[in-house]
């Protein structure tokens, strides 16, 4: 029944985003200094990228090709992902912005090396627009 078969995608997709939509929002959450950005350091943030690609990637049949470009929109705006071979991909923001700084006010102690994981970036505004692009599309896909 194609119904039924139509009521199962949107579950598994609802799944999946569930699994990854923390991750996600923790990830905008720190590119754009709110929420709880000050819990998070870089690495952390590179690791929840990986964990929601591993996620996209793995899953991406069961999202639309809508999906997928914007969630590749919002990733390419947060990440500079095509740095040098060994390399992880570079944080698109800058370390300070007027609404914080990275190397004072997170929990964590900042650590000298992190701040060749941000590439100095000013690109919030991109960031937003794309994330909630992204967040638009997915409820058009679990027909929200």
């Amino acid at each position: 029944n194609s119904v039924k078969a139509a009521e199962r995608s949107t579950s598994l997709r609802s799944e999946i985003y569930q699994t990854i939509g923390g991750d996600l929002n923790d990830i905008y959450a720190y590119l754009a200094f709110v929420g709880g950005w000050k819990a998070l350091s870089p690495p952390e943030v590179i690791t929840r990228k990986r964990a929601v690609d591993k996620a996209m990637y793995t899953y991406r049949p069961f999202f639309s090709p809508e999906l997928f470009a914007s969630y590749r929109q919002f990733m390419n705006e947060a990440f500079e992902a095509h740095g040098r071979p060994g390399e992880d991909a570079r944080i698109r923001s800058s370390i300070a912005s007027a609404h914080g700084d990275r190397s004072l006010h997170a929990a964590a102690a900042w650590e000298p090396d992190w701040a060749s994981r941000f590439s100095g970036e000013t690109n919030v505004a991109a960031q937003r627009a794309a994330y909630e692009r992204f967040l638009a599309q997915l409820a058009r896909d679990l027909k929200v």
